[in-house]
């Protein structure tokens, strides 16, 4: 197998070696010549592959010789699940209820030592358990419960993990409170802040995934106790980190699951579309409980085990207990996920050992992690569908095996926005990327793929790097990388770009540049080195404050995402392949004259429209939209936005477009701009009627739009709407909701209506919500509708201007919600 990769990257890095040596053709003048001139270096480019060619079949002749003697079946023969095809998505689980069957004696037993009334202290409650057991699980679940939302003003939850370091943690919980590092970078000053924040209130801090004894002491010293019944939740593997913490306290050792709780796991995962009281063939039950017990309760075992077989028939699970390696006693956990990583089709199989890139317990944001699977070849192309459809289809079949952890989805489409990998999963990932696949510092020599996440590399240590590198991670800042002409995805928290250090790098498909400091040089220079990547699929720049050239444009780019107020494509150019573009200053004033430019499959966009001598081009950027039949996602912001151009009654582009965010950005223009004459002196008074928003809608942020009437009544007849934000009206008075309005809205903001006085809340509105936010609507009296949202489960509401017996009558209304917040 060893050798059958190392063929596969030597014919990689023939045909990269062979795309360096030929130059891209560009017209222009002297065109001829240069024709001439790339023609005659093809042919000796060529020639030069030509004889990798000859090498390169002699050394598969030779493999296929040692694999008939050796009597090996090619791979994939007699192994069921290595189709390649990922299965489709079974059910949308419940972030937040996955995983937590049987352990609601756990968390009730949690839940009494947090809020025992007796015990004043400071003290440290700690879940202690092996790996797999649901310690995270557990505390997350204690962490979102209703009564802990409302005993505790601030909670915050802090990943530890084995390498860590005590002033970034305690620079996490400062971030919590808004504690920005002065100028000097005084952690003490800073850390002195952040304790006499938690001095003045009663919190909830979940430490999660401690390995060392000395943590604690390390940051004793920052939390202090106010004995006002604050509390710290720990989870460890070590008792006697728990006792370092704490040796008053009694370690809660978490139990495995008995037999029942197992098999009730077991079918939740192996069979997620049944109904969990319905009787099974006694022949299936016989079997699942004999792989449940296999299991030995562990919970991680049972999901993952639930998962493989859950792309399985049913009449197929005797068979395939029998096939599982189950290890020695005591084993059975890390057996089960080495067949599951087994049994995971090819591309798979690359995608999992991917996650060996990131650091333990981190939160990845999906979205660029599928634009890296893409980038480096792994999702196959499928008919009618995108690679990043593909990709995504990937994502989902991990997460069913449970392969990874599903942390949060988005509104619209219940599409993964992040996930993490459990610490069981993550070795397994990085054992098997050691084969030649993907490492993290410090072994670098040798090595395809490179994730340095806790330090700064040196130019000296970078240098003994393999220079056909085709994948860089640096979580610091970015080293030397001018010898690796061969990089492909290229991911750094920091850089400082100087042409020498970064050299020609014109095989890159991926970039994301973090902070990027380009200030002292050329930024034409800058340009030019991304424009020389005629490969460059994604394009992230959102924290460099840079601008590109037009001639960037011309690449096929598919994700472009850049700070806010850049350039925007040029007119009448062509980019057919681009699906999300953010950031984007739009339109120029050239659109007008000349034309937008063509943007057909654009699914994600993010537009700034500014005032330009005196007036905005709204019209302009109409035809732009009406193009796009794809966009899913739109995000609009500028001064004085006419609704007319997201009417769906005269537009095409509304069809799939869920996700809309509307912001009038008038009031943020400077106080020179509004002194012009021509400036508009009255708000942008806006009327919404029927059938003029997208009917699909399923998330609506309004900022900073002034209403003629009352949005509500054409509001809450949007009935897939599950998330409504209006932020910032001075002129509205009234809000009604009216019976059986807003039948599927669970979120609802309303943010800095300074003039809103009155909502009435019809009985039978609103039957789903369960969140709402009040914030800075001073002016506004509690609603006696407020009763009728029997499903609200967190509430808050301002009080500033709000006299005592309105508290009392908003503790009274709402007796119902289990979180309520009193601003």
């Amino acid at each position: 197998m060893k050798e059958v990769r190392d063929l596969a990257y030597w014919i990689e890095d023939a045909i990269d070696t062979f795309l360096l040596t030929v130059p891209e053709k560009k017209p222009g003048k002297r065109a001829a010549v240069r024709r001439l001139f790339l023609k005659t270096k093809k042919l000796s480019a060529v020639h030069m592959l030509g004889d990798e060619i000859n090498k390169i079949e002699a050394r598969i002749k030779e493999i296929e010789e040692s694999r008939v003697r050796y009597g090996i079946n090619n791979l994939g023969e007699g192994v069921d699940g290595e189709s390649g095809q990922p299965v489709k998505r079974i059910v949308l689980p419940d972030v937040d209820e996955e995983g937590i069957v049987g352990f609601e004696a756990d968390r009730d037993e949690i839940l009494s030592l947090l809020l025992d009334k007796k015990n004043k202290r400071r003290s440290v409650i700690s879940i202690v358990g092996q790996g797999g057991l649901g310690k995270t699980t557990l505390a997350r679940k204690v962490y979102n419960s209703g009564v802990v939302k409302q005993k505790f003003p601030i909670r915050l939850w802090v990943v530890i993990s084995q390498k860590f370091n005590s002033i970034d943690i305690l620079g996490k919980i400062a971030d919590e409170f808004k504690i920005e590092p002065p100028r000097n970078f005084n952690d003490y000053d800073r850390l002195t802040k952040l304790r006499r924040s938690l001095q003045e209130t009663k919190y909830l801090i979940i430490l999660d995934d401690i390995w060392g004894e000395e943590f604690w002491k390390q940051i004793e010293e920052v939390i202090p106790d106010e004995r006002n019944g604050s509390r710290i939740l720990i989870t460890t593997r070590f008792e006697k980190v728990a006792v370092a913490a704490d040796p008053v306290s009694v370690p809660y050792k978490l139990p495995v699951l008995n037999e029942e709780s197992s098999l009730k796991l077991f079918f939740k995962k192996a069979l997620p579309n049944s109904n969990m009281n319905e009787r099974y063939s006694d022949d299936l039950y016989d079997i699942s409980k004999k792989i449940a017990k296999r299991c030995g309760g562990l919970p991680l075992a049972l999901r993952v085990l639930g998962g493989l077989l859950s792309t399985k028939p049913a009449a197929s699970w005797r068979a395939e207990m029998e096939k599982l390696d189950w290890g020695n006693d005591g084993e059975e956990c890390s057996a089960i996920i080495g067949t599951s990583y087994d049994n995971l089709p090819f591309a798979l199989k690359s995608c999992f050992m991917y996650f060996a890139a990131f650091p333990e317990d981190y939160e990845i944001d999906a979205r660029s992690l599928l634009w890296m699977w893409v980038a480096e070849g792994f999702i196959p192309h499928r008919e009618n569908k995108t690679l990043e459809d593909t990709a995504e289809m990937f994502l989902e079949d991990l997460a069913q095996r449970s392969m990874i952890q599903v942390w949060k989805r988005d509104y619209c489409g219940g599409f993964i926005e992040i996930c993490r990998i459990h610490d069981l999963l993550h070795d397994l990932a990085t054992r098997k990327a050691r084969e030649n696949f993907l490492v993290a510092f410090p072994k670098v020599d040798g090595v395809r793929r490179l994730a340095i996440h806790d330090i700064e590399p040196s130019d000296e240590l970078m240098a003994s790097a393999h220079s056909n590198l085709r994948s860089l991670w640096c979580l610091r800042r970015a080293p030397n990388i001018s010898q690796f002409t061969h990089l492909k995805v290229l991911r750094t928290r920091s850089a400082d770009y100087k042409p020498d250090k970064f050299g020609r790098l014109s095989l890159l498909r991926y970039v994301d540049f973090g902070f990027l400091n380009v200030l002292e040089v050329d930024k034409n220079c800058f340009g030019k080195f991304i424009g020389g990547m005629r490969f460059l699929q994604t394009l992230d720049l959102r924290l460099c404050m840079v601008k590109l050239p037009d001639f960037v444009w011309n690449i096929k780019l598919r994700h472009v995402l850049l700070p806010p107020w850049s350039l925007g494509p040029p007119p009448k150019i062509d980019l057919t392949n681009l699906q999300t573009l953010t950031g984007v200053d739009l339109p120029r004033e050239s659109w007008v004259a000349q034309g937008s430019p063509k943007l057909p499959n654009v699914k994600y966009l993010v537009m700034y429209v500014p005032r330009a001598q005196g007036r905005v081009q709204w019209d302009a950027i109409v035809p732009l939209l009406n193009t796009m039949k794809y966009l899913v996602v739109l995000d609009l912001r500028g001064p004085d936005i006419p609704l007319k151009i997201i009417d769906m009654r005269h537009f095409l582009f509304h069809c799939r477009l869920t996700d809309l965010t509307l912001n009038d950005t008038r009031d943020d223009e400077d106080e020179e701009q509004r002194a012009q004459p021509d400036y508009p002196q009255t708000p942008n008074k806006i009327v919404l009627d029927d059938g003029m928003l997208p009917k699909y809608l399923i998330k609506l942020d309004l900022e900073n739009i002034e209403f003629w009437k009352d949005p509500f009544l054409v509001l809450e007849k949007l009935e897939n709407l599950r998330y409504l934000s209006l932020n910032g009206s001075k002129l509205l008075r009234r809000l009604c909701c009216s019976t059986r309005g807003f039948g599927k809205l669970e979120e609802l903001e309303l943010i800095n209506l300074t003039g809103l006085e009155e909502w009435e809340i019809e009985k039978g509105a609103m039957p789903m919500l369960k969140k709402l936010f009040v914030f800075r609507c001073h002016a506004l009296h509690v609603p006696l509708g407020l009763q009728y949202l029997t499903v609200l489960h967190l509430l808050n509401w301002p009080c500033n201007q709000t006299s005592g017996t309105d508290k009392n009558k908003i503790r009274s209304i709402c007796k119902h919600v289990p979180s309520l917040y009193i601003e």
